[in-house]
């Protein structure tokens, strides 16, 4: 009896050994874990928030497309370029512009709903239209212009535009505007010179239209290509080459109001 007490007493001993060297090596195998996470965490932990995005939308013609220009950016996307350098932070351009298009059409273009949705979420909406309605009331004669329908065109641009800014602030009440206004590409000797006068006369009509749109900027181009060599900065009769489009967004980029 005695000798089985002993050998009760012993095991007992072992297991409780047993156990302390168990816990004890747990504790120090946690530890040792513990402080591995804490030096791993500053780099692997730690996620840095993602800079947030500004959202843009280009509306217009050809010249908001990049017609003229071999890479596609035009004005607009040398622009966004130059936002996205100096709001160090992505910058996303829906571009919309349509070859040929008119104010008329591009009032009608709001109601496409995935142009809707990008003007609703836009930070900043770019417009530059007129072009072609120019074009289309002086019946592609740029030789001889009729200045009475050319005034007659004139109020016609000036409707079409106050529906369109009308339409965008419905669509965005916060989103800065900024109008473009129209420069004279037919220069040439063989041109009428009215069209230098005519073309003004057209852009007050879209400062008007500006200047009567809660937060918009107008932007002028027109002295971008007056005394200027013109194989130098165009493409064709009306559309800039690069080095156009680069005149034309330095002085989009200089009117910026970014906040």
């Amino acid at each position: 009896m005695g000798n089985r007490k002993k050998v009760i007493y012993t095991l007992s001993a072992v297991v409780v050994a047993a156990a302390v060297l168990f816990i004890f090596y747990s504790v120090k195998s946690h530890e040792k874990n513990q402080g591995n996470e804490q030096k791993k965490s500053p780099n692997t932990h730690i996620k840095q928030p993602r800079p947030k995005q500004i959202r843009i939308v280009a509306l217009g013609d050809s010249l908001t497309y990049g017609r003229g220009d071999p890479r596609r950016k035009g004005y607009i996307g040398l622009v966004r370029q130059g936002m996205q350098k100096e709001l160090k932070r992505p910058v996303v351009l829906n571009n919309y512009g349509i070859s040929g298009q008119r104010s008329d059409q591009l009032y009608k273009q709001l109601s496409n709903g995935m142009v809707s949705r990008s003007v609703r979420q836009a930070n900043y909406i770019f417009l530059f239209i007129g072009t072609n309605d120019y074009r289309k009331t002086a019946g592609w004669n740029f030789r001889n212009i009729n200045q009475k329908e050319m005034a007659i065109g004139q109020k016609v641009l000036y409707s079409n535009l106050e529906k369109i800014t009308a339409e965008l602030r419905n669509q965005n009440k916060r989103a800065h505007i900024y109008i473009l206004g129209l420069y004279n590409p037919y220069t040439e000797n063989f041109y009428d010179e009215v069209s230098s006068r005519v073309i003004k006369r057209w852009n007050g009509s879209i400062q008007q239209v500006s200047a009567e749109t809660p937060n918009s900027t107008y932007i002028s181009t027109y002295e971008l290509f007056v005394g200027i060599q013109k194989q130098d900065y165009f493409s064709d009769s009306i559309h800039p080459n690069p080095k156009g489009y680069y005149r034309i967004a330095q002085r989009v980029l200089g009117e910026l109001k970014l906040g």
